[in-house]
């Protein structure tokens, strides 16, 4: 894993934590993120992969700013095994 990458990976993960930890404010306000994601983009080298995913975040870190709030990732839906649907439909039958 690249530096940038790595950095990448390190925003993604604690930024959410620190705008909406356990804190009357935020730990690293947007401003922070803001600046660290831009100076990722100011290095000419990034994969387009790379260029998504910080551009993802800043749309994140946009909404946050709107909504006042962190909006959380959608759940992932888990699929149900064609054993565990009939179980399902057997008991909302009865």
């Amino acid at each position: 894993m690249t530096f940038v990458e790595q950095e990448i990976a390190h925003i993604a993960r604690v930024m959410p934590q620190s705008l909406v930890g356990d804190f009357e404010e935020a730990v690293m306000g947007p401003e922070y993120w803001r600046r660290r994601l831009h100076a990722l983009l100011k290095q000419n080298h990034l994969t387009h992969v790379q260029l998504v995913t910080v551009d993802t975040l800043l749309r994140q870190l946009d909404g946050f700013e709107t909504l006042g709030r962190w909006m959380p990732q959608p759940k992932k839906v888990e699929r149900m095994t064609v054993r565990a649907r009939k179980e399902a439909h057997a008991t909302a039958a009865v």
